[in-house]
C-alpha cells in the first residue's frame, strides 16, 4: 500500500512540473510576438520615411551618388534647358487685336500691329519706340534708321549660313539664333544676328542690325518685339 502511494504521489508532482512547464512557455510565447510586431512596427516606419526623404542616414541625398544631392536640373531635358523663347516654331495666326501693351526698356508702351503682307505672311506688334519702314520690296522696323529688323526668306540676306558664329552669348539660349557677324564681315561698328525658320517649306530669316554702340537698347527692344510675330492671310 505503501508503494502505491509512493507511486501515485511521484505520478502527481511529475503532472504538475509539466503543466508548470508549459505555462512558462505559453507566458514566453506572447511575449515573444510583442516584440516582433514591434519590431515590424519599426520597420514598416522605416520604410515610410526612407521613401519619402530618401534611404535612411542620408539625409534624403542619393544614396548611389556617395550621399550627393541630386540636382533636379540634372532630370531636365536637354531641348527644354535650351528651350525657344521665341514663337518661330509654331507661329500663332494674328487674331485681330489692333494695339496690346508691351514693356520696353523697363516701360510699359502701346503697341500696334503691322503687317508685312504682301510682301511676306507675317506681321508683328510695333512699340512705340519703333518706326516701320516702307520700301518698294518689303518692310523693315527699327529707330535711328541704322538699326533694323528685317523678316523675309533667308536667301535675301546673301551670307551663308555655316559662316555665322553664336558669338552673342545672350542669344544663344535662343534655338531660332544661328550666329552673328561685323555686317558685310568687315564692318565692326555694324552688327547683325540672325535667327532662321522653316515656314511652310520656305526657309525663312529675322536680322537684327544695329550699330555696335546700340546694342544694349537695340537688341532688347528687338526681341521683345519678334516675341510678337504673328501669321496674317490678308493682303496689304
Amino acid at each position: 500500500m505503501m508503494k502505491s502511494n509512493h507511486k501515485r504521489l511521484m505520478l502527481i508532482l511529475a503532472a504538475a512540473a509539466v503543466v508548470t512547464a508549459t505555462a512558462a512557455c505559453s507566458k514566453g510565447s506572447p511575449g515573444e510576438v510583442t516584440h516582433n510586431i514591434g519590431q515590424n512596427q519599426t520597420t514598416n516606419k522605416d520604410t515610410n520615411q526612407q521613401s519619402k526623404d530618401g534611404p535612411i542616414g542620408n539625409n534624403g541625398t542619393d544614396a548611389t551618388n556617395d550621399g550627393a544631392a541630386k540636382s533636379p536640373l540634372a532630370e531636365q531635358p536637354a531641348d527644354d534647358a535650351a528651350g525657344s523663347e521665341l514663337p518661330l516654331t509654331d507661329i500663332p495666326v494674328y487674331e485681330g487685336t489692333s494695339k496690346i501693351k508691351m514693356t520696353i526698356d523697363g516701360k510699359e508702351v502701346t503697341a500696334k500691329f503691322e503687317s508685312l503682307a504682301p510682301f511676306e505672311p507675317f506681321g508683328l506688334y510695333l512699340p512705340s519706340v519703333l518706326e516701320r519702314y516702307d520700301m518698294e520690296d518689303g518692310v523693315e522696323f527699327g529707330y535711328d534708321t541704322r538699326n533694323l529688323i528685317t523678316i523675309g526668306p533667308f536667301t535675301q540676306f546673301a551670307v551663308e549660313e555655316a559662316s555665322l558664329k553664336k558669338t552673342y552669348e545672350a542669344l544663344v539660349p535662343f534655338a531660332e539664333y544661328i550666329g552673328s557677324q561685323p555686317e558685310g564681315g568687315d564692318n565692326p561698328a555694324i552688327l547683325t544676328d540672325f535667327f532662321a525658320f522653316e515656314h511652310e517649306g520656305t526657309r525663312y530669316g529675322i536680322r537684327f542690325r544695329y550699330g555696335k554702340d546700340d546694342a544694349a537698347t537695340a537688341v532688347p527692344r528687338f526681341l521683345e518685339t519678334i516675341r510678337t510675330l504673328k501669321l496674317v492671310t490678308e493682303t496689304k
